[in-house]
């Protein structure tokens, strides 16, 4: 069931960014996608995404931020907070729960370190606090195949390794027929987003969130890993860590358990 889902352009200054909102819930919930944002924005993708997330669309007003429409060259992950928390204050949005998911969570650390007051809870789902030589080694590849133009092997290599195995293996032919079809709409944008993640490490910061935090790590990461999990729960001291066990970076295979942790947690007094 689709709630009350729109799309939406929000202009600030010389600058835009695509956001999506859907959910019948009173209470808002900001959500920061990943590295897929350099592929596509979320323009035009409020019901897939309000279908996808139905279970906080039923209790949450759900804002789904791109990162703006006009990255320039050298926008870091801290920069792209920066302008989150500025759209944010355009709409009203203060004290709110956040969920970065990937480079999304990379940029909700910045968010949460940089402008405290912006932030109620966290959850960094599949990010770490640093690039470490997982993600350098695949996000480096996937920037090769972008400068290529290879598009059909780009996008076979991030779902093989998004993927676990056996799910990626339902799924290569409707990659395969997707590849055929598909180019690369914005190379210039994936890379920029795919550099600010080569160059992300918020670990001599981390320590000063005291939000209640919740880490979300998948046992078969292999994008970054899931000691880079392990690592943030380290580093924030007032953060829980759970694994989502025979899962993929792209957390696809157990959907509805990610959101009922992520519904749990945002009820509970922790």
């Amino acid at each position: 069931m689709v709630y009350s889902a729109k799309n939406h352009v929000l202009h600030l200054a010389d600058k835009s960014m695509d956001y999506v909102t859907f959910g019948r819930g009173e209470k808002p919930l900001v959500m920061i996608p990943g590295l897929g944002d350099g592929l596509a924005t979320v323009r035009g993708m409020a019901q897939s995404l309000s279908f996808l997330y139905r279970r906080l669309g039923r209790a949450y007003k759900v804002y789904v931020f791109s990162r703006m429409n006009e990255l320039p060259v050298g926008c870091s992950t801290r920069d792209m907070a920066g302008d989150l928390a500025r759209a944010m204050t355009a709409l009203g949005l203060t004290q709110t729960p956040v969920l970065g998911i990937s480079q999304g969570g990379m940029i909700a650390q910045w968010l949460t370190l940089d402008f405290p007051a912006k932030v109620s809870r966290m959850i960094l789902a599949v990010t770490a606090a640093r690039a470490n030589e997982l993600s350098k080694e695949r996000v480096g590849y996937w920037m090769t195949l972008a400068q290529a133009d290879q598009y059909q092997d780009l996008m076979a290599d991030i779902g093989q390794h998004s993927y676990s195995s056996r799910t990626y293996a339902c799924l290569k032919y409707p990659y395969k027929l997707m590849d055929f079809f598909g180019k690369i709409k914005n190379k210039e944008r994936l890379l920029i987003q795919a550099q600010a993640c080569q160059e992300h490490d918020a670990r001599a910061e981390l320590a000063r969130i005291f939000c209640p935090t919740l880490i979300v790590g998948a046992e078969k990461d292999d994008v970054l890993g899931l000691e880079a999990s392990y690592e943030l729960n380290r580093i924030i001291e007032n953060s829980r860590l759970i694994v989502l066990p025979d899962c993929g970076h792209a957390l696809y295979e157990k959907n509805k358990e990610f959101q009922q942790l992520v519904l749990e947690f945002l009820e509970s007094n922790q």
